[in-house]
């Protein structure tokens, strides 16, 4: 039977974990780089062979609560590329809703992570090509649903995809057709987008996994980070992009939950100008409803370049930004399943996504997902079956996880000097 929707989302989390004292809160960076990276527990991380001229990055997370009073939808996560000597590993945190919002939203993570990993491919490929090229961005709006929301069939969804690549050059309409041909081949995320991508999933329930960590109280001070004198994280003005009409703000009113949930996030990469850095990237990118801010971030894809990463990759933001996609759908459905009578004490997420660039650096390079790992983490005295139930269901409600598992309608195209390229 199905539970009544028309209820308070705002009072429905009010509870959730909240069991320490604000004084007793630990400071966090939105996004800071560190030294060592704790393993997953529930799988071995591996990297990939690479064969026949292939590059391969193997991305690992692993996310866990925060407990926050105010901010019930805090949550922090590690990410590192597996066997990648100079990329580092990164700690972000990630919030939703508030007023104002301390952290990006995993969407925001998500979104911008896509458009910037096509804007690589579209900067290697404008260098494979020798194309004089004047400035290039990339453009996106992703749109997102939940339908059936507080009901036993509730799921979430990504509905489409629209990217632009905008580029100024004298070069010829045919050598930009074949610009974005090449760059479009090339991009990973947009390849797990477009088509089915095999994951191997499980639900570890009350695991010896939980010793030692215990969700900690903590709160995000500035939304300003920075790494080695460099500002990488900032909230920021309004978005204005050039292709695509930013709409207002959806005012969502959560004390009625009848109708599905239906909402956009845009965003935009532009390359940082960077000379040391050549794919360092500004990103820009916003959830389209109130009380969430404009995030601006920095991405750094600049692989083989002397140095280490001057901030996390494309991929990192990509699948660090599903992890903690995942971690607000077992926050949302932890209230759920608690009126129902199942109470869960605990919940974590653990990933790795295999990405591959074949024939790299050459006109015939391809981009693919080979292959997920998802481990949703629970402790609960309930029975096994209850909870396993509310792991499935909130892996179901995952925006992230349904754009990456099913084939996502996308809209790709290329605008030369201010005109769209047919």
């Amino acid at each position: 039977m199905k539970t009544k929707r028309n209820v308070s989302l705002v009072a429905l989390f009010m509870s959730l974990f909240i069991s320490t004292g604000v004084s007793a809160q630990e400071k966090y960076s939105v996004v800071k780089r560190v030294d060592n990276f704790n393993q997953p527990t529930t799988f071995y991380p591996t990297k990939a062979t690479p064969v026949n001229g292939a590059i391969n990055e193997n991305v690992v997370t692993s996310a866990k609560i925060i407990l926050n009073n105010e901010k019930p939808f805090l949550k922090k996560g590690v990410v590192k590329t597996v066997g990648e000597d100079k990329l580092s590993a990164w700690q972000m945190t990630s919030d939703e809703g508030g007023n104002p919002q301390s952290a990006p939203n995993p969407l925001t993570y998500f979104t911008a992570g896509a458009a910037s990993d096509l804007l690589t491919q579209v900067e290697r490929s404008i260098q494979i090509m020798g194309l004089d090229v004047k400035d290039v961005k990339v453009e996106t709006e992703f749109f997102y649903r939940w339908s059936d929301i507080m009901t036993d069939d509730w799921s979430g969804y990504t509905d489409k995809v629209v990217t632009n690549i905008v580029i100024k050059s004298n070069e010829s309409v045919e050598k930009i057709k074949e610009l974005k041909k090449m760059a479009v081949r090339a991009w990973a995320i947009g390849e797990s987008l477009e088509n089915k991508t095999p994951i191997d999933k499980a639900n570890i329930i009350n695991g010896d996994d939980w010793d030692g960590k215990a969700p900690q109280a903590g709160q995000i001070s500035s939304p300003v980070s920075t790494d080695n004198g460099r500002t990488i994280t900032n909230t920021t003005a309004p978005l204005k992009l050039e292709t695509i009409v930013v709409k207002e703000d959806a005012n969502l009113n959560m004390n009625d939950l009848s109708n599905d949930l239906i909402f956009s996030e845009v965003g935009i990469a532009e390359s940082a100008h960077d000379a040391k850095r050549p794919y360092l990237h500004k990103l820009r990118a916003k959830s389209l409803t109130t009380h969430y801010e404009t995030w601006e971030l920095y991405s750094d894809d600049s692989r083989g370049y002397e140095g280490i990463n001057a901030a996390p990759t494309s991929r990192e933001y990509f699948t660090l930004g599903t992890s903690f996609c995942l971690m607000s759908q077992l926050a949302a459905n932890f209230k759920y399943f608690a009126k129902k009578g199942v109470k869960i004490d605990d919940f974590g997420v653990e990933h790795q996504f295999n990405y591959r660039e074949n024939n790299f650096m050459t006109p015939a390079m391809t981009g693919e997902m080979t292959d997920v790992v998802t481990r949703i983490i629970v402790k609960s005295a309930a029975a096994k079956e209850l909870a396993n139930q509310f792991a499935v269901q909130s892996l179901r409600c995952c925006f992230a996880g349904d754009g990456i598992v099913n084939e996502t309608p996308m809209e790709t195209s290329i605008y030369l000097n201010g005109k769209l390229i047919k």
